[in-house]
């Protein structure tokens, strides 16, 4: 897939948002991959649509860490569903954190912008919403 000129992480998050996929298609029995061929989602699960988002880690995911979706302030995503998805940075563990639908989790969220720092002294370098993984559903909820 090679490296993209802008990349932050030098393509490795290309492997991790693949594997993110893979893990939450294989995960959800019923789920058919569509993202080869949709750009506003990854995946079909029981007639709607999902997008997975996946975050670079390096142990086991907390309930106080976040969940994040790159995206302006006013942004209108044309999906039914976030799944959200930890990959461990050697790439063997890919942890399943938790869903919400997309509507409630644009309510929930906290928007963030670029230069932004977060309690833990994390500063974003890009704009989006962030929400406690505490605050997703269980990933068990939406087989």
């Amino acid at each position: 897939m090679g490296i993209p000129g802008n990349s932050i992480m030098k393509g490795q998050g290309r492997m991790t948002g693949l594997l993110g996929e893979i893990a939450v298609n294989t995960y959800l029995p019923q789920s058919h991959y569509v993202g080869d061929s949709v750009w506003t989602h990854d995946l079909v699960h029981k007639e709607k649509n999902i997008e997975v988002k996946s975050k670079i880690c390096s142990g086991i995911p907390k309930p106080e860490y976040t969940a994040f979706v790159n995206g302006k302030k006013d942004m209108k995503p044309e999906n039914d569903t976030f799944f959200f998805t930890r990959v461990r940075r050697d790439f063997m563990q890919v942890y399943l954190v938790g869903w919400i639908p997309t509507k409630l989790f644009l309510k929930k969220a906290d928007f963030v912008s670029v230069g932004d720092e977060a309690e833990n002294g994390f500063q974003y370098k890009s704009p989006g919403y962030d929400i406690l993984i505490e605050q997703l559903y269980a990933p068990r909820s939406l087989r």
